[in-house]
């Protein structure tokens, strides 16, 4: 096939957007409608052709009975001849955004984008499996970014879906389907899908997305085997202890110790996005306090809120050491200058570690030390890991 082609007297091919083992997708003119889409191509040829237009018939009848904002839009189908060939196709709504897989690889987005992409994916997947449909192959490439901004998930390859209770010939018990970096212990023995295996493979997904690394990295199909069914991957300590939580509870090797559906995980992310809220919150209020000749208040509101930033962030995330700066300020307020100067030149090296010598906060931090005198006693040592261990 080549751009200028017409399918069905209506689908005029422009480019090429990208192909696999199941076909060629293209961007195409809707020349009744007037508008761009994404159209999946698929030729009557090879060993493996007819199963997979059975599968893109499944994804059609899938996607017409999954109406969400958050997964793709199917909108025709048919066949066309492209001798000596006929080809099937499938039209969808044309996506404008990238994969997530391609945006953790090059540029990894921050906590508050990451928890509103997670809780659109599980109200997509929440949807489909409401609707018994389990995806069964949920992974970054299957996800897809829209909107101004990438504001909106789309959830999109259900060509493998499976319908209720998995009696079809499609997908029969006893053989592995699904992409193995993301497949739940019990699949790898040909277990039918069911919600916490698609919750399991989420939990994956989301574990990529919040720190930038898969949990199973091994390179080899036995070694991720084995890793899916015996190991267990850290929890990421610069996560809020919430997030971290749930991350190993959607990893959980036991079915039955994971989250019950998608709508559970969903309210445990907004949990997170509360309470990353109410700290941001508190803080905001003690640095007014700490303006209003209220300084000692703030001190001991401050000293009680760095410790909590690094459960929730991290210890050297910027937002505990903006806080850890505020502290200081404070105390050079209420009149303990040489505790502000100490601090400070603690907080200094782990800043410029943590954020870069260029960061506007390791600026500020120099411009407030260059103001103090040195105290006439040495600066006690660990002041700041102490502050941070709470």
């Amino acid at each position: 096939m080549k751009a200028g082609q017409l399918l069905g007297e209506r689908y005029e091919l422009v480019r090429e957007l990208g192909r696999g083992g199941f076909g060629v997708v293209w961007e195409a003119r809707d020349l009744r409608l007037g508008r761009s889409v994404a159209v999946k191509t698929l030729r009557h040829r090879g060993p493996d052709s007819a199963n997979d237009i059975r599968r893109m018939v499944r994804e059609v009848e899938i996607l017409a009975r999954l109406s969400h904002p958050n997964i793709v839009v199917v909108l025709d189908q048919g066949e066309a001849e492209d001798e000596p060939d006929r080809v099937s196709y499938l039209v969808m709504e044309l996506l404008d955004g990238p994969t997530l897989a391609h945006v953790i690889a090059t540029e990894p987005p921050d906590l508050a984008r990451s928890l509103a992409w997670g809780r659109q994916l599980c109200t997509a997947l929440g949807a489909a499996h409401a609707a018994q449909v389990i995806h069964r192959d949920v992974k970054p490439e299957n996800i897809m970014l829209t909107g101004p901004g990438w504001e909106v998930v789309k959830v999109l390859d259900f060509g493998i879906a499976q319908i209720g209770d998995n009696l079809d010939p499609l997908t029969t018990t006893g053989s592995v389907i699904g992409s193995t970096r993301y497949l739940a212990p019990e699949r790898w023995s040909g277990g039918p899908g069911t919600v916490r295996s698609d919750l399991y493979a989420l939990g994956c997904v989301l574990y990529e997305l919040f720190t930038g690394n898969r949990p199973f990295t091994s390179t080899s199909q036995v070694g991720l085997m084995n890793q899916h069914l015996a190991h267990h991957p850290p929890r990421p300590a610069w996560l809020p202890a919430e997030l971290g939580e749930l991350l190993l509870a959607l990893l959980a090797k036991d079915p039955a110790d994971r989250p019950a559906d998608a709508d559970e995980v969903r309210r445990r992310l907004a949990r997170t996005v509360e309470g990353i809220r109410e700290l941001r919150r508190r803080a905001d209020a003690a640095w007014e306090a700490s303006g209003d000749d209220r300084a000692s208040d703030a001190v001991g509101r401050l000293r009680e809120l760095v410790p909590e930033f690094a459960r929730a962030f991290g210890r050297y995330d910027g937002r505990t050491l903006r806080t850890a700066h505020d502290l200081a300020v404070s105390l050079d307020r209420a009149g303990r200058t040489a505790e502000a100067y100490c601090l400070l030149a603690e907080l200094l090296p782990a800043a410029v570690s943590a954020l870069g010598a260029q960061h506007p906060d390791v600026a500020d931090i120099e411009r407030r030390l260059s103001r103090f005198s040195r105290p006439a006693q040495p600066c006690a040592q660990g002041l700041l890991a102490a502050l941070l261990a709470g």
